[in-house]
């Protein structure tokens, strides 16, 4: 592939990673409006959750139908399942329509986030392969920012709708694109339609997705309101982990074609780089999503402030995660990057539970820009890592089963710190109702709409009671972080190293 049609393949696969990645946060600034023309603020949070359940559950097996059907086939079936959810939420005239379209958007994203780092890594040698996963790294982490922005500007100034609307023409380009542009080299031809079909892994599928189902609704439902002990998560974690259980024997035991295959689990870069990049998941995504809510809370900020606000972050990791890819390219080592960047995240995540009101405009910065430097010399090396560690055929599914395990962390990561910041939160509130029983509606609302605080009838006093009712909280979520982040730096102290190819290597996939 000549370098022209190469940098407009990554970058028409940047843009359809941006779709689905930016959908993941972009309704966070738009959930009140929509649960209030609905009448359904109790089923807000499953804006982002049904969403993120599907996304997250479905992206292992990504990796292995693409190996069966190809690449192409199946992120083009993605992205139009994707296109199909965000056409039904854009003409949704009910919660429960615009729920379900969410879902169906998130099937489609678990194919285009799983199997554009796939493609990327058919075209692109290993050796050379760091730059180009820094630029999808980039797009993921931007687009978490990125999100709640574009959420809000259409949601204020034009209709909640277009959030998903805006999905359409974009979707439609980047099919078009696709077909034009990428050519996949070593394509295996003859397989029937019937073959192909008999390969899938059906009942290793079906345990995956309902266990991995399950088990995430579990991490979730706390943030909807339940307790981590009501009936509800446990029994959603005791029957995802039973079904997950079954999955591994069936795929040892019994499985043709396993979709996931338990050899990797036995290859020591891979099962590193697993728990490596499930915690990294939490370091990635707490910041993205507890920064703002420091600015909100102690500023009084708009979100689209809070917003750019996170910025550093976000520049910290473009910097480390496009230098690391340059020098793994010069000189073929990616250990001491990724050593030196967790210690760095380590680092620069405790520096964030420093912060405070008194913190000045630039202490503030140069914490953020610390931890995401931290973040952008692990995020993309991780995948360099563990590709390197495994034959081509083997590829696609570690791929996907690393990407897997980012987004199991990050559900994980912050259901964690959601339940250290809400029962902190209520404790200290309860200090705080003692000398204001007349606001204690006021008291309640807080904690799910802190922005009430500013409102003319709060007392002076009572706003700077719940202010530093939610600092306390916040550092103490920062403060979780830090073994998040050191766990991730002790899994990466197993790996070796071994040698990246120069050359695309041959590999067998399917027409």
């Amino acid at each position: 592939m000549g370098l022209s049609r190469l940098l407009m393949t990554i970058g028409v696969l940047s843009l359809a990673l941006f779709i689905a990645a930016v959908d993941q946060t972009i309704v966070a600034t738009a959930t009140v409006k929509i649960s209030e023309e609905f009448n359904s603020l109790s089923l807000a949070p499953w804006l982002a959750n049904a969403y993120l359940l599907s996304s997250t559950a479905l992206q292992p097996i990504t990796g292995k139908l693409s190996d069966i059907f190809g690449r192409t086939q199946v992120l083009l079936a993605g992205i139009v399942i994707f296109a199909l959810g965000s056409l039904a939420c854009a003409l949704a005239q009910s919660m429960v329509v615009l729920l379900v379209g969410r879902a169906i958007a998130g099937a489609g994203a678990a194919a285009i986030i799983g199997l554009t780092l796939v493609i990327v890594s058919d075209i692109v040698p290993l050796r050379k392969r760091g730059p180009f996963m820094a630029v999808f790294s980039l797009v993921f982490s931007a687009s978490s920012v990125i999100g709640p922005l574009l959420g809000g500007v259409f949601t204020d100034n034009v209709t909640w709708r277009w959030i998903f609307w805006l999905s359409e023409p974009v979707a439609g380009f980047v099919i078009v694109a696709i077909v034009l542009l990428l050519r996949l080299p070593r394509q295996r031809q003859g397989d029937s339609m019937w073959t192909k079909l008999r390969r899938i892994d059906y009942l290793g599928i079906f345990l995956l997705v309902s266990g991995m189902v399950a088990f995430l609704m579990g991490l979730t439902l706390p943030g909807t309101g339940h307790r981590w002990v009501s009936p509800e998560v446990v029994a959603c974690l005791v029957v995802g982990v039973i079904v997950l259980a079954a999955f591994f024997v069936v795929e040892w035991r019994f499985a043709y074609d396993p979709v996931v295959p338990l050899r990797l689990f036995r290859v020591r870069n891979v099962a590193a780089m697993m728990a490596a990049s499930f915690f990294m998941g939490a370091c990635l995504f707490t910041p993205i999503y507890y920064i703002p809510m420091f600015y909100n809370v102690v500023e009084n900020t708009s979100s689209t402030t809070a917003g750019i606000y996170l910025l550093p972050f976000v520049i910290g990791i473009m910097i480390t995660s496009i230098g690391t890819g340059f020098l793994v390219m010069r000189y073929g080592k990616y250990r001491p990057y990724m050593w030196a960047g967790t210690v760095i995240c380590t680092l620069g995540l405790g520096l964030l539970g420093l912060l405070d009101r008194d913190s000045s405009l630039a202490i503030r910065i140069c914490f953020l820009l610390i931890a995401g430097l931290g973040v952008g010399a692990f995020i993309q090396l991780s995948l360099i890592a563990g590709q390197a560690a495994v034959p081509p055929e083997d590829m696609a599914t570690t791929t996907a089963v690393l990407t897997f395990f980012r987004s199991t962390g990050s559900v994980f990561g912050m259901a964690v710190m959601q339940a250290i910041m809400s029962s902190n939160l209520r404790q200290t509130l309860k200090t705080v109702r003692g000398g204001f029983f007349r606001y204690n509606e006021i008291i309640s609302s807080s904690l799910d709409n802190p922005s009430i605080i500013y409102e003319p009838i709060v007392p002076e006093e009572l706003r700077e009671g719940i202010i530093n009712a939610y600092m306390h909280a916040l550092h103490l979520v920062f403060l979780a972080m830090i073994p998040f982040s050191a766990l991730m730096f002790l899994s990466t102290l197993p790996l070796k190293h071994i040698e990246l190819a120069r050359r695309l290597q041959p590999t067998v996939i399917a027409e």
